[in-house]
């Protein structure tokens, strides 16, 4: 019996490598949004590393810049911001498949607001 390769492949257009397609294309971080080239966090270093800052009781992680603004944020900070922007991307997608983008679709600011108010 003879022996076959078994990587399982397959021919065809598709499976060339490398893509040389786009590749001369320069990149264009406008593209994504106004402020997403400027993104980034700054690791915090020396005395507001170590110790709170009252009256918080955690230390200063980094600080968040995000276009020309800079906000200092603790560990509690960063995980409230990543949940925050994690449940609005959820929130859009769910909006949008469901047709609710519109100026005059959707949830008043009112109802969301007094159902806010509501949960704590």
């Amino acid at each position: 019996m003879q022996k076959h390769n078994r990587k399982f492949r397959r021919g065809g257009p598709g499976n060339q490598l490398p893509i040389k397609h786009n590749q001369k294309k320069p990149f264009e971080p406008g593209r994504y949004g106004k402020n997403w080239g400027s993104i980034k966090v700054e690791l915090a270093k020396g005395n507001k590393a170590i110790n709170p800052i009252a009256p918080a009781t955690q230390p200063i992680i980094g600080t968040l810049c995000i276009g020309n603004m800079k906000v200092d944020i603790t560990f509690s900070e960063a995980n409230r911001i990543a949940e925050e922007l994690h449940d609005a991307k959820h929130r859009y997608n769910v909006a949008s498949r469901l047709g609710m983008l519109d100026a005059k679709d959707g949830t008043p600011d009112v109802y969301r607001q007094s159902q806010a108010a509501r949960s704590y």
